[in-house]
């Protein structure tokens, strides 16, 4: 590719979607040229991340503190590639998903929003640039999962908007210590000088509740399992498999990875990315919706992915294997999830023969992810398996122990994903046919299977027997777990069917686990619930009667003030696309104004 055209086409990453945007907020005349182009707003990234040369840079210092867009390393390119085919075979899918529904100009206008965030932020290198499209990406996103305004999507949207607001406000913390401490905003000065001095905890810490609430890690994950399934289909595909890979960019691009050694933190990141790769399964395992289980599909994975950043961070002299290892990882989990997901759509807009065909053809992004033999996922954890060996201590042991696990465990969490969603249930259908959706999911999921070998070509010379042995036994084992269980489930069915006749007590025969969606969202609320009722009973306990007047006072006025209704107001308009969109550009205007200034 000329170089003349490098520049335009880096800017045209991220300006093209906020085009766009900005179009569908304007005259009505326009809306049918534009709705043609939108699906393809992600075009110029994929573009980009295949030809661009390996040092295509665009600097503009006079804007801000200093902006620096580039793809001068494997990690931009190869996360700007699956992020931007994946955003623009699900715009592809949206077109035809939204087409007979109301809302699909705002919808869009959200999802424009959300990639411009999410493609900007994969290529910038610098702090206030990343920072600005991670809180772009973010708070654009609220407006997906708000997007059918269902009660659960309106609950699973306060959840969200809560969580993104503090992960933005100890984000900003983090990225304002690190500017202050290195005296530098570009990521590659950072590193050197965390090299020399290792950054502080106050600053891992902040970063990785930031980064660690987008990407879904125990504990900071309650958001996923809520949005995932009241999202849209195609913002589900997005959400789970390229915008959750932010999170996990911020760390690679913050943390000293074969720069300094971090033990303890690393050691930390692995028990908390183990813990995050079974509680997914586990929880996962109780659910009865496709895209929830999914969901907690996306917390498992993405908690192995923790625990490669974890090893790396334990040994230094190793980190350019497990960064790559890292990063097709998050390619193969990206093209695999957002087949699942785009799956469940098609599948449920099909009928008879081509809702098997279908099935059928999502065992195999399944089957990937659990690690089956012949498959990408087969040898990435292969090759983490190899990287697990230069552990310290006994980590090298747990790691060796726990990965084939979780190929496991994985097994199970997919196979509960098919075994529902080839059930036929008249809650799953959807108003639109399956015209114009196999298309796009058709491509991704032949890019899911052919892509990630694409980056490791000489993998299968060097794959062993054992390796092939070591990755069968536990998809069989899961396998054989849950063939046993749909057994015994029918068994269960039909025992309870014969005892009904008989009308005996059929609560033996149909226990199984009852886990809400969000898991930890339900004792908290209750917990808050019952603080504040608490706080209520000891104040009217406490207070003294001469103040009672004085109350009775203030409460008068605040119920003259109405503020909850003024706030249920301002939320109200916050759903309408018009209101956001202009806040959000007026806001970036002036940060540039107050940068060039």
């Amino acid at each position: 590719m000329n170089e003349a055209y490098i520049a335009p086409l880096i800017l045209l990453v991220v300006i093209w979607p906020l085009l766009l945007a900005v179009a569908l907020a304007g005259r009505r005349t326009m809306h049918s040229a534009v709705m043609i182009m939108v699906p393809w707003a992600g075009l110029p990234a994929f573009l980009l991340a295949i030809f661009a040369p390996y040092n295509a840079t665009l600097e503009l210092p006079w804007v801000m503190l200093g902006i620096k867009f580039s793809l001068d390393d494997n990690i931009s390119r190869l996360f700007l590639l699956f992020t931007a085919l994946l955003w623009w075979l699900s715009g592809l899918y949206a077109r035809a998903y939204l087409s007979d529904r109301n809302g699909c100009n705002r919808f869009f206008v959200y999802y424009l929003l959300s990639m411009a965030g999410n493609l900007g932020l994969i290529i910038a290198q610098d702090l206030m640039s990343f920072y600005l499209f991670f809180a772009l990406m973010s708070f654009a996103s609220y407006g997906l999962v708000v997007h059918e305004r269902t009660v659960e999507a309106l609950h699973a949207g306060r959840v969200y908007i809560v969580l993104v607001v503090i992960g933005e406000f100890a984000l900003f913390s983090a990225m304002l210590l690190t500017a202050y401490s290195t005296g530098s905003t570009e990521f590659d000065s950072i590193q050197l000088e965390f090299a020399k001095v290792g950054p502080s905890k106050l600053i891992i810490l902040l970063a990785f509740v930031g980064f660690g609430i987008k990407a879904g890690v125990i504990g900071l994950h309650m958001w996923l399992p809520l949005a995932h399934p009241v999202a849209p289909t195609p913002a589900s595909a997005v959400l789970s498999g390229a915008m959750i890979k932010a999170g996990l960019l911020g760390l690679l691009r913050l943390l000293p990875l074969g720069e300094v050694a971090l033990t303890q933190w690393g050691e930390l990141f692995m028990i908390l990315g183990l813990a995050s790769a079974f509680y997914g399964v586990m929880v996962g395992l109780a659910q009865k919706v496709p895209k929830t289980i999914l969901a907690y599909s996306s917390i498992s994975q993405m908690g192995i992915m923790l625990t490669a950043i974890g090893l790396g961070l334990t040994v230094p002299d190793h980190s350019t294997e497990i960064l790559l290892v890292i990063t097709l990882f998050a390619l193969h989990h990206g093209l695999c999830k957002g087949t699942l997901f785009l799956g469940v759509g098609v599948i449920q807009a099909s009928r008879d023969t081509q809702r098997r065909l279908i099935w059928f053809a999502l065992c195999l992004p399944a089957l990937a992810l659990a690690g089956a033999p012949l498959t990408s996922g087969m040898a990435l954890k292969y090759l983490l398996k190899l990287q697990s060996v230069n552990a310290l201590g006994a980590w090298g042991f747990w790691l060796q122990s726990l990965l084939p696990m979780s190929s496991v465990a994985t097994t199970l969490l997919v196979g509960k994903f098919l075994a529902v969603l080839f059930q036929p249930d008249k809650s799953f259908s959807d108003h639109h046919s399956s015209s114009g959706l196999i298309l796009p999911w058709g491509l991704l999921l032949t890019a899911s299977m052919v892509m990630p070998w694409l980056f490791m070509p000489n993998l299968p010379k060097i794959l062993t027997q054992a390796a092939y042995i070591g990755s069968l036994w536990p998809v069989l084992l899961g396998i054989m777990i849950v063939l046993v269980v749909v057994v015994w489930k029918k068994y269960q069915t039909r025992l309870g069917d014969a005892l009904a006749q008989r009308d005996e007590k059929l609560s033996s025969f149909h226990f199984s686990p009852q886990i809400p969606p969000g898991d930890v969202v339900v004792p908290i609320n209750r917990t808050l619930l019952l603080l504040l009722n608490f706080s209520r009973n000891l104040t009217d306990r406490l207070l003294p009667q001469w103040r009672e007047s004085r109350l009775n006072s203030l409460q008068q006025l605040w119920s003259q003030i109405d503020i909850w209704q003024s706030i249920g107001r301002i939320e109200t308009n916050l759903r309408y696309w018009p209101v956001p969109l202009v806040i959000l550009v007026l806001l970036g205007v002036t940060i540039v104004l107050l940068g060039i200034i």
